[in-house]
Formats: C-alpha cells, structure tokens, sequence
C-alpha cells in the first residue's frame, strides 16, 4: 500500500493474511516427537510405510490453532505401556505447540504392538 505521495504505508498485522498449518504437518511432528519418547520403536520398511504398516503412525485434524491426533506406536518389551502413552502424550503436545503454534486437545495413543528389541552389539570388520 501506497500514500499519494508514492511512501509505503506500514500494513497492519492483521491485514498480513495468515499461516495455515496442514494435518500433514502436525502429524509429521507428532510421529518425530513420539519417536523421542524411550521406549518407543520405529518398526517397518519403505514398503510397510506404503501399506500403513510403519510405526510410529500418526493421522490429524487441525482446525484453526487446534488439533487433535491419533498415534499408532511399537513399544519395546518390557516398557511400562501407561508410562510410555503419557510420555508420548505429553512430547506431542509440547512439541506441536512448540513448532506449529497449535493447541493439542487430544492425543489418542495406540499401543499396536509390542516388539522385544535384541540388545545392540558392536559389529567390527575382520
């Protein structure tokens, strides 16, 4: 915008439009932020990924500056199942908040399967 005299006028912040943030988004941060939470797992390939098979999987609704989101998640034996959701609960809505300026209503956690982790040994080339 423009005066006679041809200066820009300064706009006001309402009038700068605004930032809509996709379910996308949020689901991308809820299934990185749910994957910080110990003992939550990543399981599956590529091609489990294609067949909705990958943990962990997250689906949401955003309206406005809310959301809500449902997690799907494996979880390593022998982890404590409540303690881990409201882990995972807690880190999804802190960082969703934190990144997307989005309020999580809720977040619906799955525990869809339980996967006992071998222990990581060191592998040295001979």
């Amino acid at each position: 915008m423009t005066d006679t005299a041809g200066a820009p006028q300064p706009v006001d912040p309402k009038d700068r439009g605004r930032l809509v943030v996709a379910d996308r988004v949020v689901e991308r941060i809820s299934v990185i932020a749910a994957g910080e939470v110990p003992g939550v797992v990543s399981t599956g390939s590529a091609l489990d990924g294609a067949l909705g098979r990958r943990y962990p999987r997250a689906e949401a609704e955003v309206a406005g500056q809310r959301a809500n989101v449902r997690l799907r998640l494996a979880v390593a034996w022998p982890t404590p199942l409540a303690t881990t959701a409201q882990g995972v609960r807690d880190r999804v809505r802190a960082q969703v908040h934190h990144l997307a300026a989005i309020e999580v209503d809720a977040v619906d956690v799955t525990i869809a399967q339980v996967v006992h982790e071998e222990p990581q040994t060191e592998r040295r080339v001979q």
